[in-house]
């Protein structure tokens, strides 16, 4: 018996995580895309230029440490705000880890 309750409260914490990470693909979609743009390239649905930074940049992104990219999204930077008021620090890593840094990889 104590065997089915660790499946059950296993299936419970995977729907938790995969929850969190749709909010954090919907906060990008929402929050971020309307200057980053949905793919990352800084432009919007018509080609008009977004005054977001292109997070699709190898370069950019080779040069930047997860942590940098984190605390840039928590405190704001240059023209950016700060969103730590929105997200906590681990939905932030999160959407480091599977929205950001996936857009640099697509573009190759």
């Amino acid at each position: 018996m104590g065997f089915k309750v660790f499946f059950v409260i296993a299936g419970c914490s995977l729907s938790l995580i995969s929850a969190e990470q749709k909010d954090v693909k919907l906060f990008f979609q929402r929050t971020c895309a309307a200057c980053h743009g949905l793919d990352g390239s800084a432009r919007g649905q018509n080609g008009q230029k977004l005054p977001g930074r292109v997070l699709s940049d190898v370069r950019w992104q080779g040069s930047k440490k997860d942590v940098d990219l984190v605390n840039s999204i928590l405190k704001g930077k240059g023209g950016m705000p700060s969103f730590q008021s929105q997200l906590s620090e681990k939905e932030v890593e999160t959407l480091v880890a599977e929205i950001i840094r996936p857009l640099a990889a697509r573009k190759k």
